[in-house]
């Protein structure tokens, strides 16, 4: 009996051990499909799981690095697996982005609100839901979101001045707002595009000022500063804007464009039509210098340049035809007297 007893305990001695030799491997890390698009995962590698949270991020920057974009998502939504993991939300952040780069928005979206619930005041999330709900056509809903990223960066900055609503900030309420060069200027950039739109130029001007602050490299934000100047009327303040953003990328069609607007605004055709030759044909230049002057009142100015994109290219240039058609239809009805009306 007492054999027996010892070679018992021996078994349960041996048991126990081989539990407590179990119980410290490694759980099985799974991930959440729901945040997952891409190849078959059993096709995506064959290395051993993850141990830690870190590990799995590192395996997704490796990925990341390479563009291995559905392996990057694999292993970034296994680091969110581990109970002790403390990098969620920047890590929901970088799922978001590739999700917007391969175009799957309502996943991006899905993400960065995923993002939110562990730091409500992820300024980066923040924007990025800003740029994708404006892209998508949902303005004010993009205006919240950018007015939101920008008040968790006051947040951040320790100003008490943050925004109480999310109405159209003024130019005093913007003095106010604390920035320094980690500060969301897509957001103030996202901004003065909107203010743009509803013709409010002097805040665009603002937020661009404000966005070049942040980010003083940024070609856009001064393209765009320029093209406010133009649309209030300060055509040469425009130019030297414009030109500044050309000295950095004398390529850049929107900042070219905007110069050709801005010549013809004072009166500078063929200045313009050499502009606009820069980037594209010259039949498609003739047309732009032509529609462009009937868009300013100017028919009559405009029809030498339409009747000349339809001789350099008559078969192709279909739309020069139609705009020519047009202006002088507004030539004709720009003659016609108005009858006078006899009193009774």
């Amino acid at each position: 009996m007492e054999v027996n007893f010892k070679k018992a305990s021996l078994a349960i001695l041996i048991c126990v051990g081989l539990i407590g030799c179990a119980s410290s491997e490694p759980e099985p890390v799974e991930f959440d499909n729901s945040l997952y698009s891409g190849k078959p995962v059993d096709s995506l590698t064959s290395q051993e799981p993850p141990k830690s949270e870190m590990e799995a991020i590192t395996r997704g920057d490796t990925a990341l690095s390479t563009k291995n974009y559905d392996l990057a998502l694999y292993e970034y939504l296994r680091s969110l697996s581990f109970s002790d993991s403390t990098h969620q939300n920047q890590t929901l952040y970088t799922v978001g982005r590739i999700h917007s780069a391969k175009g799957n928005l309502p996943l991006a979206e899905k993400s960065y609100m995923k993002a939110l619930e562990f730091n409500a005041n992820d300024v980066k999330s923040l924007e990025e839901l800003g740029l994708l709900y404006t892209k998508q056509g949902l303005t004010p809903e993009g205006k919240v979101y950018f007015f939101r990223a920008i008040n968790a960066d006051q947040v951040r900055l320790d100003n008490p001045d943050i925004l109480t609503g999310y109405s159209e900030i003024t130019e005093d309420t913007l003095k106010k707002l604390r920035y320094d060069s980690e500060s969301p200027f897509r957001s103030y950039m996202g901004l003065g595009i909107l203010s743009d739109v509803d013709k409010n130029y002097d805040i665009a001007k603002r937020y661009y000022e404000r966005a070049l602050e942040i980010n003083p490299n940024s070609i856009q934000a001064t393209v765009n500063l320029g093209y406010s100047h133009y649309m209030s009327g300060s055509y040469y303040l425009a130019q030297r804007i414009t030109n500044r953003a050309l000295k950095r990328d004398s390529n850049n069609e929107k900042a070219l464009n905007n110069l050709a607007l801005i010549y013809i605004a004072l009166g500078d055709n063929r200045q313009a039509l050499n502009i606009f030759k820069r980037h594209m044909s010259t039949p498609e230049a003739l047309n732009n210098v032509g529609y462009f002057l009937m868009l300013r009142g100017k028919a009559d100015e405009a029809i030498p340049y339409f009747q000349q994109a339809i001789d350099q290219n008559p078969s192709y240039y279909k739309v020069a035809n139609e705009n020519l058609e047009r202006a002088l239809s507004e030539v004709r009805l720009s003659k016609i007297e108005p009858v006078e009306k006899n009193d009774s």
